[in-house]
């Protein structure tokens, strides 16, 4: 019964604080991997998606990556992929959330000859001014 009580806890813990690192950025940013941040006034953090998204080798798939602002972040944020798996590529190759908007859509693109696998993507934010900001996503490319 203990094991079974002390299961749920940890159930229950990882679905509140999540799976997702999330590194704000911004000329405010103080905290750094984890994944519930009380948005300073002036920094900013990403949202990606927070299921795995799966792509097949030759197949396009869009995803949203979202922005959330503090009262005081009006910058900018160009974003730049990194572990993207060989064969797969973003379009636009250099996305960027301008200070009015709230997202981007972004295309992942896979080669017909596209890496095979699971892959932990990880999106950078790099505001105009002050400290760039992070988040990961869970990226599977599957065969044809």
């Amino acid at each position: 019964m203990t094991k079974v009580l002390w299961g749920l806890v940890v159930v229950g813990l990882v679905s509140v604080v999540g799976c997702n690192p999330n590194n704000p950025g911004g000329p405010g940013a103080t905290a750094t991997n984890t994944n519930r941040v009380t948005t300073a006034e002036d920094s900013f953090t990403l949202s990606v998606p927070k299921l795995a998204t799966t792509i097949k080798q030759g197949e396009t798939k869009n995803i949203t990556i979202g922005i959330t602002r503090g009262n005081n972040f009006k910058e900018d944020v160009a974003l730049k992929f990194e572990n993207l798996p060989t064969g797969v590529k973003a379009e636009p190759s250099e996305p960027a959330i301008k200070h009015g908007d709230k997202e981007v859509s972004v295309a992942l693109k896979a080669a017909d000859d596209a890496a095979v696998g699971k892959f932990n993507v990880k999106v950078i934010g790099h505001p105009t001014k002050g400290t760039d900001g992070s988040s990961t996503f869970d990226l599977t490319v599957d065969k044809k």
